[in-house]
């Protein structure tokens, strides 16, 4: 497949789960600010995670449309226009149709050369399979079938006929459910699933899961794992705190508020973290002055934990949205009181 129908695959797909995500939920990727799960062990698609995932995210995008966040920037999402001819392409309604999304990074080699092969997508939603199967297969893409479950892929090859790199591809493992990434990440899904070796049986990832209380996007990993498999350069690598997990979580509504929490190696990491971080919450405090909105921000910085542990809460006030949105709009932050 040539690199512009490749694209225009990707483009399917990614405008189904990216902007079905820029059109209201302000994403951190691994660590999103999850509303109150249907069970103490996650959201269902955690099933089709891997167990050998190193980082898992999730975001209610349903209800992050709906907050009054996205209302603010409203505007600035695409035209009305352009959402018809992508619903009019897709079948889908970015507005209506799309509720969660959840996304896994499994460490693998080469990661560095190749990052999309370690990315899972699982996105749930009111899918036109049929017609969505119809536009990737009319712009050269195949259809296959693996334990049961459609899978459309995109091939990619340069000028001599040779492959790229791993083929990428969707596939529709429940009538509500796609999963997208590269074609070895889609079966890993759908083999998770069906052994119920998956995420579920990660104790360890699942603790940190379930810690998470009154948000509607988060993100848990295991910092370490995924930093070995980077390719990062020896003084970058070098230059990386000692963390082994990490969680961070937050919710959107009228405002923005989360938190983060780590563990580091041993004590004297994490209490050079709590004091570095110090500093910058001291920092803030100091230039927050008397801002619009900006000193709220300062003061509900707070730094805990204890051991191997830190952790950093925050509140963005809606005072703080108010000067956001006025300069995105043009305004200068003296009229936004006004």
């Amino acid at each position: 497949m040539s690199n512009k129908k490749t694209r225009y695959f990707v483009a399917i797909m990614g405008a189904i789960l990216a902007v079905g995500l820029g059109t209201g939920l302000v994403a951190s990727y691994m660590g999103l600010p999850v509303s109150v799960f249907t069970s103490a062990a996650g959201p269902d698609e955690l099933q089709y995670v891997p167990a050998d995932a190193a980082v898992v995210a999730y975001a209610n995008v349903r209800e992050v449309m709906n907050s009054e966040f996205r209302q603010r920037f409203k505007s600035f999402e695409p035209t009305q226009n352009e959402k018809n001819e992508f619903e009019e392409k897709t079948g889908l309604n970015l507005e209506q149709d799309v509720d969660s999304v959840v996304a896994a990074v499994m460490p693998k080699d080469g990661m560095a050369n190749n990052p999309a092969g370690s990315f899972l997508i699982l996105a749930r939603a009111r899918y036109q399979a049929s017609r969505l199967e119809a536009l990737a297969v009319e712009h050269g893409a195949q259809v296959t079938e693996y334990q049961g479950k459609r899978i459309i892929t995109a091939h990619e090859t340069n000028a001599a006929g040779d492959s790229i790199h791993e083929d990428m591809a969707f596939g529709f493992i429940e009538s509500d459910l796609v999963a997208f990434g590269s074609l070895g990440s889609v079966k890993a899904s759908i083999d998770a699933h069906a052994t119920n070796r998956n995420i579920v049986s990660n104790n360890d990832m699942m603790k940190l899961v379930n810690e998470i209380d009154n948000a509607n996007a988060w993100a848990v990993g295991k910092f370490d794992a995924i930093a070995a498999k980077a390719g990062l350069p020896n003084e970058i690598a070098s230059a990386l705190p000692a963390i082994t997990w990490f969680s961070a979580a937050g919710h959107i509504n009228g405002g923005v508020s989360g938190s983060f929490k780590a563990e580091a190696k041993d004590e004297a990491t994490a209490k050079n973290l709590r004091d570095l971080m110090g500093g910058f919450v001291a920092m803030a405090k100091m230039q927050a002055g008397n801002k619009p909105g900006m000193q709220q921000l300062a003061d509900s910085l707070v730094i805990s934990g204890e051991g191997n542990t830190v952790a950093l809460a925050f509140s963005i006030p809606s005072e703080v949205l108010d000067v956001i949105e006025g300069l995105a709009k043009g305004r200068h932050p003296a009229q936004i009181q006004q």
